[in-house]
């Protein structure tokens, strides 16, 4: 190779370099994915009944963390997503609390119907003897 073919090569090499530098980059992961993930578990688990307050605020959070990663606040971003994944959690635990709740209160409800049963059908056996 003659001088000059080494400076062409160096040439082209700084060249592709800087122009792979200057390429898009992608985002940082700031967990948007995710928290709207927890927002739709949220939903299913029946957080619009029991734990709408904590669904709004998750909901709230992630269109605040959407916005920032637009204008590429990252950071706060990031910050809005988990704020939103911890809202929905929450919810999400709410939910189910709320359905054990109802759940409970059928079971006494029950237990308190076949207890009175019970005790009048036994009344009217026993003072037959």
């Amino acid at each position: 190779m003659t001088p000059n073919w080494r400076k062409i090569h160096c040439a082209v090499l700084i060249g592709a370099l800087a122009l792979a530098g200057c390429g898009p980059t992608r985002p940082p992961d700031t967990g948007l994915d995710d928290a709207a993930q927890a927002l739709a578990t949220a939903r299913a688990a029946g957080a619009p009944t029991y734990a709408p307050l904590e669904l709004r605020s998750a909901e709230d959070h992630l269109s605040q963390a959407r916005a920032f990663a637009e204008k590429r606040h990252y950071e706060d971003s990031a910050r809005l997503a988990r704020e939103s994944q911890a809202d929905s959690e929450l919810a999400q635990v709410k939910a189910r609390l709320g359905k054990l709740r109802e759940q409970v209160d059928a079971a006494t409800r029950e237990n308190a119907r076949l207890q009175q049963a019970a005790g009048s059908g036994g009344a009217a056996t026993g003072g037959g003897r």
